[in-house]
Order: C-alpha cells, then structure tokens, then sequence
C-alpha cells in the first residue's frame, strides 16, 4: 500500500498540488518538501488538492502541521480542496484547518488566491 505520487500544476504564484494514493509518513514528508520548494522559489500561493488522496495515517496526517509552520514562515497561502470528510475531520482535530482556507472544487481556491495580493 505504498502507491504515492504527486501530480503538480502551477503558474507564476501559484502551485496547485495533488497527492495521490496512500499518505503515509513518507508521502506527508514529500509532499512537505515539495511545498517548501515552490516557497524557495518565491511561490507563496499553494493548493493541495486532496480528490486523488485515497488514504491518510496519523503520521502523515501529523506532518501537515510541518507544512502550516512553513506556510506561516513564509507568510503564505494554503489551500484544501476536494478533501473527504473523513480527512478533514481528522485536520479538523489536529488544529490544521484553523491556518488553511478548505475549498470544496480546486478552482474555488484558485479564484479566491487569485484575489490576494
């Protein structure tokens, strides 16, 4: 059940990513790292579209906080989107969805960080 993978869109400020398959501890520590790079290069505008997300442990669960701190470093944006309840029940629990907008559709996000400078 190891089956991760990430698919990423992104545009001049903006990176939409998507994890797909099982999020484990290693998946949640990727898709971290992936986000501190599009940081790095000065992208401040992130969406995490979770539709292809089947799977998510309480390790890579908790690593998500990891990726609020550097949104919050970095005084960026993160967005959820297409997440199922059972997922956002448990960032719900974690303290997580208090520093990230949720989205039901991707290109809800997208507008709304479009609209913030």
């Amino acid at each position: 059940m190891n089956n991760f993978s990430i698919a990423l869109k992104s545009s001049n400020d903006l990176v939409v990513i998507m994890p797909k398959g099982y999020v484990n501890d290693l998946g949640a520590e990727r898709l971290e790292s992936t986000c501190e790079q599009f940081f790095n290069k000065g992208i401040r505008k992130v969406v995490i579209n979770f539709s292809d997300m089947q799977y998510l442990n309480s390790i890579g669960a908790s690593v998500f906080t990891g990726m609020v701190q550097k949104t919050l470093e970095y005084k960026g944006l993160l967005c959820f989107t297409n997440i199922k309840k059972i997922h956002l029940d448990v960032f719900n629990m974690l303290g997580i969805t208090k520093h990230v907008k949720v989205f039901k559709e991707e290109l809800e996000a997208i507008n709304f960080l479009k609209g913030k400078k």
